[in-house]
């Protein structure tokens, strides 16, 4: 069940929170940074000096240092600066410098510094959760790649098995070929490596069956065999393969290849279902896995909720700020979405400025208070569309469950129709839909 969201800031932040050190003198700043950055999952630890850097690096787990160039450095001078965080260099903590100026001299003493990056105030508080997520060492723990090793030789397999699981990947060997398509319907590896010639099958005949399973169109598959003939590798590629690996094999080789393949095919597939603004699933795939999730809860008897959101005159920050800005608002609000809920629940970009939410295993009056501490979490985010300008941004929304509207059809026209009465309303709140409002 999901956890209990009483409290404004999210379950999922105060779970797996990540801090960083902020080197100032500058209650006021410390203050307002502290509280943008709570809500995307980070925390601040003040360091008032630089002569209590020494305590701090010795504090494990610290994602980076943001230095006050304005408090700190007047009373050291440039070179005392750069000398005292010689330290934190060697301890290779990511250095990010903030000042008031910004010009070529001032970043070039941060540059000096060994700055990773530069940010004039007020901070834009985006552009910081980007620079810290990239250099942020910690990371949630991505499933390892599967890897189905079809091979006959015991043996052999056990060995693949072997170097597959050194190289940091879950892989699983089958050497009966009768118990193929059980085991890729049981384990739906991401890639398989195939033995071409096997005691009672043909590699290539297992190809052609596999290919021909709309599931399995686009899975790696890379044929293993002794066979050098080029023509032959050819003859096996036009029949469904995506590579050709010559025994014997070196099993550095082997991980290698096998994990540039996927990660291309990560990218590809990365590029075909999320939007390429806020990496969110697109209208497309988000559709397509809704109708999914209602058929699961129509068989199992769940629970699902499903929200739309859309961010309150968007057109006016646009045309006020330009796009620029208003790519910063949709990407703040993909990261709070991201941040704010579970990763079993789902996230997607309908189009423009609307987000949409599949919240799962979540009745109306817990779908709404989610969304709702959400809601005012975004209208806290102070952007920042040109320098010394902060702006704050609210969004609408409407939500509908399953099964009071029964389909994914009734659920989307649901929430939209209550998105919109929220809109009407004043904006900047909820609407929760049930069949009697939807009706009027």
């Amino acid at each position: 069940m999901r956890a209990s969201h009483n409290s404004t800031i999210p379950q999922t932040i105060q779970i797996a929170k990540r801090y960083l050190h902020l080197v100032t003198q500058d209650s006021g700043l410390a203050k307002t940074l502290e509280h943008q950055i709570n809500h995307f999952g980070y925390s601040i630890r003040i360091v008032n000096g630089i002569h209590e850097l020494e305590n701090a690096i010795t504090e494990q787990g610290s994602i980076a240092f943001l230095v006050d160039m304005d408090t700190i450095e007047p009373s050291l001078g440039e070179i005392k600066l750069a000398d005292a965080i010689k330290s934190l260099r060697s301890f290779e903590i990511p250095l990010i410098f903030l000042s008031d100026a910004n010009n070529q001299a001032v970043r070039l003493k941060a540059v000096r510094a060994g700055g990773k990056a530069f940010f004039p105030k007020p901070v834009d508080v985006i552009s910081l959760i980007d620079k810290l997520d990239d250099q942020d060492a910690y990371k949630a723990g991505d499933n390892p790649y599967r890897v189905l090793v079809v091979e006959d030789q015991i043996a052999v397999a056990n060995y693949y098995h072997m170097v597959l699981r050194m190289g940091g990947m879950d892989a699983r060997v089958v050497t009966d070929s009768t118990l193929v398509l059980e085991n890729l319907l049981d384990f739906h590896p991401d890639l398989i490596l195939l033995d071409l010639y096997m005691s009672t099958v043909d590699g290539a005949e297992l190809a052609i069956l596999i290919r021909q399973m709309d599931e399995f169109v686009s899975i790696p598959i890379i044929f293993l065999s002794s066979e050098d003939d080029f023509d032959k590798h050819i003859e096996m590629m036009r029949l469904g393969s995506d590579d050709f690996l010559t025994k014997p094999i070196k099993a550095t080789h082997l991980v290698e290849i096998v994990r540039n393949r996927l990660e291309r095919l990560k990218t590809l597939r990365t590029y075909m279902v999320r939007d390429c603004l806020t990496g969110l699933l697109n209208h497309t795939s988000f559709r397509g896995i809704l109708s999914q999730e209602v058929n699961r809860c129509k068989r199992q008897g769940a629970r699902i909720a499903l929200s739309m959101i859309d961010v309150d005159l968007f057109k006016h920050v646009n045309d006020t700020y330009g796009h620029a800005a208003g790519d910063s608002v949709l990407k703040g609000l993909s990261r709070l979405l991201k941040q704010y809920l579970r990763k079993s629940d789902i996230i997607g970009r309908y189009g423009g400025e609307e987000f949409v939410a599949l919240l799962l295993d979540a009745g109306p009056d817990e779908a709404f208070t989610i969304m709702d501490e959400l809601r005012m979490n975004f209208s806290e985010i102070k952007f920042v569309p040109v320098p010394g300008k902060e702006l704050s941004v609210t969004f609408s929304g409407g939500i509908a469950t399953f099964p009071e509207f029964s389909t994914s059809k009734e659920l989307s026209d649901a929430a939209d129709v209550a998105m919109y009465q929220a809109k009407a309303a004043g904006r900047n709140q909820l609407v929760l839909a049930t069949p009697k409002l939807i009706a009027r």
